[in-house]
């Protein structure tokens, strides 16, 4: 009797793993059906997707299955390991995360046993990592996206093999595109400095990677930081500007003009008619400060001669700037504003503008590119702070009957208004008008001259603007 309950204790369990079989061969059946005109599966091993033995793929999956979603990958691992080995397509989960339940098992590994067995096991069970990106690859493609993962892993989990992770990432880079992770170039970089600094990668070659990543993110930032973007898509821009920081200090030590000129230089002659060659060197040198460069100038001005684009306009007029010829910077600036293809870059050029007339001291000019710059965007409280510095510079040379004190009264206006439109800038508002308001016309010396407290007044010169009068303390 004891025997014959066992018997069917067995036969209760068999069904119960049947039954489980049925269930999810039937739902992956339903999702194959709705995928397969997008996603066909085309490896031998997909023909059969429960193996050879599906009441024991069954039982697997369903306990890998239970770990996993409570999130226990390293007790999930000995499930995950058969059902890779025998049917490494019953789920996409298998080899989509399959790396994600090695490496747990390696941190309990680690946290058990200590650091010796855990790269004692690293050195086998990175194997069986490296395949689930193969396995991926062979059964559902992404080829480009899997191998930046790929690669990532290799120069992380096995810096001997550094190189070939290299060669992943540049395989990665070329498949994909525009359309890179935003991770994938940062970890490229960071391989890259990695094996200079171990001296198996000479400069040049570092800088050829940071060459190839640089576009990219180029045009991920332009695209995903542009104006009426989606909350999703204005994430996607920050991480990748956050890539850009990462990428820049980690390069930061090997940025220097010098060894920028050394390396680009030799090869200006033969590219000097090739867009993409200038574009990219011209930026590298941005990144480098190399604008006081003279080399920076030429290639500045051959990129300009072959795209007379907003960019390349502003590379010379940031050339020109740094060598001290604001005509020509003036000029440059002006021509990229004309050419500028968006408001936001308009206004950024405008508010340059505004800068540069006031650094050399041609005020009139600072409020013609500042009321500019607010024709684009009306709360512009830093327009309106170069406006007001303006009037203030101007306070000896425009006044009237009050004097300088009459002009210190329409830049204090210009402040007020910064930090009525623009609250970013209140502190630095407030703090101008802290340092003007003291100037203030006396109460006195106006009585004297019939001129009263709420009284319109109105400052002359090339200011032209009416005020309502203030008295100092």
């Amino acid at each position: 009797m004891v025997y014959q309950k066992k018997i069917s204790l067995k036969a209760i369990q068999m069904k119960k793993y049947i039954l489980i079989a049925i269930v999810v061969f039937l739902g992956t059946a339903a999702i194959a059906q709705e995928k397969a005109a997008v996603e066909p599966v085309k490896a031998p091993e997909c023909e059969n997707k429960w193996g050879i033995d599906s009441v024991e793929t069954a039982k697997q999956l369903s306990l890998f299955n239970q770990y996993y979603q409570e999130k226990k990958y390293a007790e999930a691992y000995p499930y995950w390991l058969y059902l890779f080995e025998n049917a490494p397509c019953i789920q996409k989960r298998i080899t989509y995360n399959g790396p994600t339940v090695i490496k747990e098992k390696l941190k309990a590994i680690k946290k058990a046993e200590g650091k010796d067995a855990y790269f004692a096991r690293v050195k086998t069970i990175s194997d069986t990592l490296f395949m689930t990106y193969q396995k991926r690859i062979e059964l559902f493609g992404q080829e480009g996206y899997v191998k930046g993962k790929w690669a990532n892993d290799i120069v992380k989990m096995t810096p001997q093999n550094r190189e070939k992770g290299l060669v992943m990432f540049h395989e990665s880079i070329s498949l994909e595109g525009a359309k890179t992770r935003y991770k994938v170039p940062k970890d490229y970089i960071y391989a890259g400095v990695k094996h200079y600094q171990k001296k198996k990668l000479t400069l040049d070659s570092l800088f050829m990677i940071l060459e190839e990543v640089s576009p990219i993110i180029d045009v991920n930032i332009a695209k995903y930081t542009a104006t009426g973007l989606s909350a999703k898509d204005s994430i996607k821009g920050v991480k990748w500007q956050k890539t850009q920081d990462v990428i820049i200090g980690l390069m930061k030590p090997y940025l220097d003009c010098d060894k920028l000129t050394e390396l680009k230089q030799p090869h200006f002659a033969d590219n000097k008619t090739n867009p993409t060659w200038l574009r990219s060197t011209v930026k590298l040198l941005d990144r480098g400060r190399c604008e006081k460069k003279p080399f920076y100038l030429e290639c500045s001005e051959a990129l300009f001669e072959l795209e007379p684009n907003s960019d390349a306009a502003l590379s010379l007029a940031k050339a020109f700037g740094k060598q001290g010829d604001d005509v020509k910077a003036t000029i440059y600036y002006n021509k990229a504003a004309d050419l500028a293809t968006s408001d936001d870059d308009k206004y950024k050029i405008y508010i340059k503008l505004a800068k540069t007339a006031k650094n050399n001291k041609k005020y009139s000019r600072v409020r013609d590119y500042a009321r500019k710059a607010i024709a684009i965007n009306a709360n512009s409280g830093e327009a309106y702070i170069l406006i007001g510095d303006a009037y203030r510079a101007s306070a000896r040379s425009c006044g009237g009957d009050l004097g300088a004190a009459g002009v210190y009264l329409v830049a204090v206006d210009k402040y007020i208004k910064a930090r009525n439109v623009d609250p970013t800038v209140a502190e630095k508002a407030n703090s101008k008008i802290g340092q003007v308001s003291g100037s203030f016309p006396n109460k006195e010396d106006s009585f004297f001259k019939g001129i009263n407290v709420g009284d319109s007044y109105r400052v002359g010169c090339w200011i032209g603007e009416s005020t309502t009068v203030r008295f100092g303390s």
